[in-house]
């Protein structure tokens, strides 16, 4: 009966052991330096304001995400890599956000107008291949500073 007691605890703590290891293991956390560029506009989809969306600009420096602010339907990327960019706008990670205020209590809807809480902007519902930097089709170039890029999404 020892001798199994033993085997079993010996099992444990290498299982334990290995557990460890592959679970706390060192992560190298590269960091991207500091461009001071900023991208900034607004995004609309034929005709449309796109009043709440992500913007990811990659480029080979690195990539960069901004939100476009539903009260003022503009977006702005910080620290965006400098040169050649493509872009893409994801109307997803809104939905979900949205639906989350929604669910919390957030917004209250029309008749909490004038009372610090308003309603949810409409999530305008931009075609898949927008949201990858690859496959969208926008591109801009980004130098040091403040850059303006106005994204106009062909319907």
């Amino acid at each position: 009966m020892r001798r199994i007691v033993r085997l079993g605890a010996g099992v444990l703590l290498a299982a334990c052991g290995v557990l460890m290891t592959s679970c706390g293991g060192y992560v190298r956390e590269e960091r991207l330096p500091e461009t001071g560029a900023t991208l900034e506009g607004t995004v609309t989809y034929g005709t449309e304001k796109v009043p709440a969306a992500l913007v990811i600009v990659a480029g080979a420096g690195g990539s960069a995400t901004g939100h476009v602010d539903e009260a003022t339907g503009r977006y702005k990327v910080e620290n965006a890599p400098l040169g050649e960019v493509k872009v893409a706008v994801n109307t997803a990670p809104v939905r979900g956000e949205m639906q989350g205020k929604l669910m919390s209590g957030y917004y209250k809807g029309p008749e909490a107008k004038g009372k610090g809480v308003t309603a949810p902007p409409k999530i305008v519902d931009v075609p898949a291949k927008f949201a990858n930097p690859a496959t969208s089709g926008l591109s801009t170039t980004i130098n040091a500073g403040a850059n303006t890029y106005e994204i106009k999404l062909p319907r």
